[in-house]
């Protein structure tokens, strides 16, 4: 029932007449939002690597041109300290990697530490095995989101390519029992499940089997990164509406460069370099004010990425309503 009525609202928003009128309204939630704003409130993601262990189905990595390359060290406290100075907090160590494949995962969580700042990751679980759980702990790390798309291993390993469910969820077993018995508080662990056709009749079963164990349960909507499915394409033709990530996340890739957002897999639109820019003059910059000014106008259909999201059509329909 209430997904039913969240269709409703949905469609019944989509009315010309009332989206006309939801527009105006939204459009100045959005200001007063905005009005709100605090650099400490941004996330900036950073990515260690650009290397992954499996090929997800829903993920466009397989397809990723890009070069395969780990951050330097130097340039990544360059990173830190740039955004540190201007009043960044938040840090996350994704983009599209697995962070505990990288050889430096836990020197890099422990410098953001070192500065007083939050951190977080999102890993697939497999590698963060018995041999590291010491390591976790002693880095500091707030949090740690484990993706793991199904309750059962056919369902799962059919999702996430290249992946032994069984290995999977035994780590992370693992590693919360090994907090448990420390007696930890950090990091948080959630587990997280992108519903899709694949998997969505597995939810309840999922929740039923992580409740009491992992700290916070994760069911997050359809991952259209890599859809062409007739819903998108049916959206895509309706006029797009503001997406909060380009003010409250900054994607810097493996490379040092600024891509657009999440869904920017390879770096098809570069708002900046901080090989050759500081934090401040990135974050200013013409091209991320040009950007801005076109979600603002309802106009990001007029930029390639944004386009073919389903969230500029979707979600963004309502997401500057949350908190």
């Amino acid at each position: 029932m209430k997904d039913f009525l969240k269709e409703l609202i949905f469609w019944v928003v989509y009315m010309p007449g009332i989206n006309r009128i939801y527009r105006v309204v939204y459009k100045k939630r959005i200001k007063n939002k905005l009005a709100e704003f605090k650099l400490s409130d941004l996330i900036v993601s950073i990515e260690p690597s650009n290397i992954c262990n499996s090929k997800c189905i829903m993920c466009p990595y397989p397809k990723m041109t890009r070069p395969k390359e780990v951050m330097g060290i130097e340039l990544f406290k360059k990173i830190v300290d740039d955004a540190f100075n201007e009043g960044v907090r938040n840090f996350n160590l994704n983009f599209y990697n697995e962070p505990f494949l990288d050889p430096m995962i836990f020197d890099r969580i422990k410098y953001l530490k070192s500065k007083g700042l939050k951190v977080s990751l999102y890993s697939n679980g497999s590698v963060a095995n018995e041999s590291i759980y010491d390591k976790i702990f002693e880095s500091g790390i707030d949090r740690i989101s484990f993706s793991i798309d199904g309750a059962t291993k056919e369902i799962y390993e059919k999702i996430r390519n290249g992946l032994n469910f069984d290995e999977t969820v035994k780590n992370v077993l693992g590693l919360i029992k090994r907090k448990k018995e420390k007696g930890f508080l950090s990091p948080k662990i959630r587990v997280v499940f992108v519903r899709q056709k694949a998997n969505k009749n597995e939810v309840e079963e999922y929740k039923k089997f992580w409740q009491g164990k992992a700290d916070s349960i994760v069911i997050s909507t359809d991952d259209n990164r890599n859809s062409n499915s007739g819903f998108f394409k049916y959206f895509r033709i309706r006029k797009a509406f503001p997406c909060k990530k380009i003010w409250t996340e900054m994607i810097v890739m493996s490379n040092g460069k600024v891509a657009l957002c999440c869904a920017d897999a390879d770096g098809e639109v570069i708002l900046g370099d901080f090989n050759k820019q500081g934090f401040k003059e990135i974050w200013e910059s013409d091209k991320f004010k040009k950007i801005r000014n076109l979600h603002l106008n309802f106009e990001s259909n007029k930029i390639s990425i944004c386009k073919n999201c389903l969230h500029s059509y979707r979600m963004n329909l309502k997401s500057w309503w949350e908190k």
